[in-house]
């Protein structure tokens, strides 16, 4: 085939390999994509509901309306004897601890957890950090998380240590009310950063690549796909030299 000053002449194989990795690569750059969307929908949400007036949480709770990253005000107190530890969290890389301390209503028959922040796993982790609060009744202003759908398992069984706080490496609701003894809220609060009776506190709707990076590694796949299909047409082609 003739296109200009060039003779385009396609081989059977680089057109095989064309076509099965150019549509690869510019898939990997549109999920890269929905991903950077997905992400940026969340941070979006979270900022939108986070500057929505404070509410009383059981007036939150009986409303037909999100409920995620909604800031809420609770009035109860600290279990501060049977708190756990979900392990396997990172804060400014370092490992260490969410605390979640079970907070019991005041005004109703439940209890609710509180994530209270993040503590460091220490020099060893056989030591379990002190885990100070107050007993008094107190308002905790919070906002929202629900708990995820779908869990990762790293093994079969959770090992349980014996007393209190208790490490967990799940946020299961049924397992942790199986070792609080009572019910759960099926939420959980995550404590306001500025209140006195927390840890470290920065709480984020996405974790891990943000969606700007996903941005980057969308360019990526298509500049190599631009690349691979700038390659086929070069070693395919040649240019047409008259002979007088």
């Amino acid at each position: 085939m003739r296109v200009g000053a060039f003779n385009f002449n396609p081989g059977f194989w680089p057109s095989i390999a064309t076509l099965v990795l150019l549509p690869f690569l510019c898939g990997l750059g549109i999920w890269q994509l929905d991903r950077a969307s997905w992400k940026q929908g969340l941070i979006d949400d979270q900022a939108a509901r986070a500057v929505q007036a404070r509410v009383p949480f059981e007036l939150l709770l009986a409303r037909d309306e999100p409920l995620e990253y909604r800031p809420v005000a609770a009035l109860g107190r600290y279990d501060l004897e049977h708190q756990l530890l979900l392990d396997n969290r990172t804060h400014q890389g370092y490992a260490g601890y969410h605390v979640l301390t079970p907070l019991i209503l005041s005004d109703q028959d439940s209890v609710v957890l509180v994530n209270r922040g993040w503590v460091s796993v220490g020099k060893y982790r056989s030591r379990l950090p002190e885990l100070p609060g107050t007993e008094d009744e107190l308002i905790v202003n919070a906002s929202i998380k629900l708990p995820p759908e779908r869990f990762i398992r790293l093994g079969d069984e959770e090992e349980i240590n014996e007393g209190w706080p208790q490490v967990v490496q799940q946020l299961q609701l049924p397992k942790l009310e199986k070792r609080l003894g009572h019910p759960l809220l099926p939420v959980i609060l995550l404590l306001d950063p500025l209140d006195e009776y927390g840890f470290a506190r920065d709480w984020k709707a996405v974790h891990g690549v943000m969606p700007d990076k996903h941005r980057a590694y969308a360019l990526q796949w298509f500049t190599l796909a631009l690349v691979l299909l700038l390659i086929y047409i070069g070693v395919n082609s040649k240019r047409i030299t008259d002979k007088t």
